[in-house]
């Protein structure tokens, strides 16, 4: 599992770098409200992508990763074809239902298709283990997005409608280049059997993950609404930021995470499988409590240093906040959401967004009119903090999920013994930008690191005695 989520996290760690450089090229390229048509649009893009292809994405990882004879590759490319014939009718019903919306529909549905196909083959390499050729596709989408987007921002002057078709073609080369090795024989034919098996299981997954997607872009179109785009702009490049640097490592740990779950549990019965849950949720804390700590600490010297000028003083405000969002998102979406998937019962998985979303919306309208945007942030941390605590009783109606408090404990000692050290070097300014914020972040990562070989966070000291011997 190591290097599985090695690999994984070097994928995603790349893609985050070259969306970090987006992120910190387009905020000084364009204006808030160009980049707020860059955040809608995505947003919009992600609603479509989930609704029409997330129940293939969902039955693709769940039935190729039981092994054995099952293919499904023949199968969901026919219902994907299918669902390419409405994208007429997806472009008028999203023109009608978005107001203003002719700078984006039709980028945004360009991406929402090229999303669904390109999940369809990630989830194709996820589920056999093909770890290679998920990270260089990873890496290859990331490349040519920041290419393109460069391109068609700085040559043609497009914006955020530029951005939004730059993402579109990154998809469609990069499938160009690694779809073929998907389709490599054997295959199995069309089965209608297996169709239904997969609308049986993909639809409840993908009725519930809409919950999801929604909650993840409401706060832009609240804001959008209370404020307009320029707002939303100025949020969506502090979320963007953080996003970049949380989410990657989560991702990393859950793609290892959830099909060796599936085997493991089909194959070694629950013991087994739950004994790697274990591990995983003390990885995943390790990994994301000092990198979300972390940032908050150093947010406003981070974001002078990275964003725009016209983006900095909001974000140095948000992004303390949103990150720790963005861990208890990470908790619900790489350990939570495994319970669900192991159970077959994706129903749960839409009562918990259910809860996310109501909480959400009732937080942001309470806190937006009243605090603007630091009320949107803090309405999307206490939803997600519900959620996640939701998700885990919810579990016990499913796979009931491990608990332990002592790794919580370990990462926690671990964490704020970085944070005292950060915060001692953060107070004691140079002058220069880079250095001031270089040293408490270095200071943290050493801190951190012994720290956590002290206290053998997930296994480390083990594993790197273990290395030292063979060595």
């Amino acid at each position: 599992m190591f290097r599985q989520i090695s690999t994984y996290m070097i994928a995603n760690a790349i893609s985050a770098a070259f969306g970090f450089v987006s992120v910190v090229l387009f905020t000084r390229m364009l204006s808030p409200h160009e980049y707020g048509i860059y955040v809608v649009g995505t947003g919009v893009a992600g609603v479509i992508s989930t609704l029409l292809f997330g129940w293939i994405k969902f039955s693709v990882l769940r039935f190729e990763s039981e092994g054995g004879d099952k293919d499904v590759r023949t199968t969901a490319l026919y219902a994907y074809v299918g669902l390419v014939l409405v994208s007429p009718l997806v472009v008028a019903a999203t023109w009608l239902i978005t107001e203003n919306s002719s700078r984006y529909v039709v980028p945004a549905v360009f991406v929402a298709f090229m999303v669904g196909l390109f999940e369809f083959v990630q989830e194709i390499f996820r589920s056999r283990q093909q770890t290679g050729a998920y990270m260089w596709s990873v890496i290859l989408r990331a490349v040519l997005t920041v290419v393109f987007s460069a391109g068609l921002v700085m040559l043609f002057g497009m914006g955020g409608q530029g951005l939004l078709i730059s993402v579109a073609c990154s998809y469609l080369v990069t499938l160009l280049v690694y779809a073929p090795g998907v389709w490599r024989r054997p295959r199995h034919p069309f089965d209608a059997d297996l169709l239904k098996e997969m609308l049986r299981f993909g639809v409840p997954m993908t009725v519930s993950s809409f919950v999801f997607v929604l909650h993840t872009v409401l706060d832009r179109i609240i804001i959008v609404t209370y404020m307009g785009e320029t707002a939303a702009g100025v949020y969506g490049a502090a979320a963007d930021l953080v996003r970049q640097i949380i989410l990657f490592p989560g991702v990393a740990i859950g793609s290892a995470t959830i099909p060796v779950a599936i085997r493991l549990l089909t194959q070694d019965g629950r013991e087994a499988t739950n004994r790697h849950l274990t591990e995983t949720a003390e990885m995943l804390l390790a990994v994301l409590m000092p990198m979300v700590v972390g940032l908050a600490l150093v947010a406003p010297g981070f974001a002078s240093l990275i964003l725009g000028p016209e983006f900095r003083d909001a974000a140095a405000v948000l992004m303390p906040i949103l990150v720790f969002a963005w861990l208890f998102r990470s908790i619900s979406y790489q350990f939570v959401h495994v319970s669900f998937q192991l159970a077959k019962k994706p129903g749960l998985m839409g009562v918990q967004g259910i809860i996310i979303l109501a909480i959400n919306v009732a937080g942001m309208f309470a806190l937006v009119p009243r605090f603007q945007l630091v009320g949107a942030a803090f309405a999307l941390l206490i939803a997600e903090i519900g959620g996640a605590t939701a998700g885990y009783f919810l579990s016990y109606r499913a796979h009931r999920l491990p608990f332990e408090l002592r790794p919580i404990l370990k990462v926690s000692l671990a964490t704020a013994t970085m944070a005292v050290p950060t915060v001692i070097v953060g107070r004691h300014p140079t002058g220069n930008a880079l250095f001031d914020l270089g040293a408490p972040i270095i200071t943290g990562i050493v801190a951190y690191a012994l720290a956590g070989v002290a206290l053998n966070l997930a296994g480390i000291r083990v594993a790197l005695t273990r290395r030292l011997r063979l060595a």
